[in-house]
């Protein structure tokens, strides 16, 4: 198992952490949910891992195999999901109380749509990289219809936007709309887990809840990344740009075909 430069911090810390916007193999990520866990409670002092595939949340699940075998670990997963609406935007969607859906919600979705769904199922709805360019949402469109549709919080943190300029742009935003402010590491490989490490007051996955409804969050900047391979990264681009599509298709082709046969037989 690759060891990764974590900064730790003594024992009896006052703040727990938690590293968000995780992908694994079950999408575009290279490194699977196990390798991450075992990462995780071998080789930092992070609480809890939350799980975003893009429009896939079995992560979850095999997190919670993970978690049945090591009972004695402090490693809490987190629901998550990355769901593209429509437009190839991107929405967070976190959720700490059952019951957790067993699929994501649909893509393509109308950004009002998308939000009443993760909303009415229990979730907390995170605007990730907002100023991203083609997948991001936007400040200026986000300041517009954050309070409309009902949106929570935004990525203040992210690699893919972690210059002064960006973070101060969207710090300025949300002082005058008071969304929560969270961060992301937007890991797809096992060295930029602790990219963005996000503290909140206590150890678990519904301490973590709770900070996000009280908005005592605090996310900072994790430790300077191990680089890439740059066959790695290839690697990842590939399976980002077309073998995870593809495989998307196949799946929604499978269920229009299961539709169409139930619809015959009825």
């Amino acid at each position: 198992m690759l060891s990764l430069s974590y900064s730790r911090v003594p024992e009896g810390r006052a703040l727990g952490q938690a590293i968000l916007h995780i992908h694994t193999t079950y999408s575009d990520g290279l490194a699977t949910v196990d390798e991450i866990l075992d990462e995780v409670e071998r080789n930092s002092e992070v609480d809890v891992v939350g799980f975003t595939d893009h429009d896939d949340v079995r992560a979850y699940r095999r997190a919670l195999r993970w978690k049945a075998a090591h009972p004695n670990s402090r490693v809490q997963p987190l629901w998550g999901v990355e769901l593209t609406v429509w437009g190839f935007k991107h929405l967070l969607i976190y959720q700490f109380k059952p019951p957790f859906p067993r699929t994501s919600f649909p893509k393509f979705l109308p950004l009002d749509k998308a939000v009443r769904a993760a909303k009415a199922a229990g979730g907390v709805v995170i605007v990730p990289h907002v100023d991203v360019f083609w997948i991001g949402m936007g400040r200026h469109r986000l300041a517009r219809v954050a309070r409309k549709h009902g949106i929570d919080g935004i990525e203040l943190l992210t690699p893919f936007q972690g210059s002064e300029r960006s973070v101060g742009n969207l710090t300025k935003m949300n002082d005058q709309h008071g969304l929560l402010a969270v961060g992301g590491s937007d890991a797809h490989h096992i060295e930029d887990l602790y990219r963005v490490i996000v503290e909140f007051p206590g150890r678990t996955t519904e301490d973590l809840g709770r900070a996000f409804g009280q908005q005592t969050v605090r996310p900072r900047w994790g430790p300077s990344a191990r680089p890439v391979p740059l066959g790695r990264r290839l690697r990842q681009q590939t399976r980002a740009l077309v073998q995870h599509p593809y495989e998307q298709l196949q799946t929604w082709a499978r269920r229009c075909a299961e539709r169409s046969t139930f619809n015959v037989q009825r």
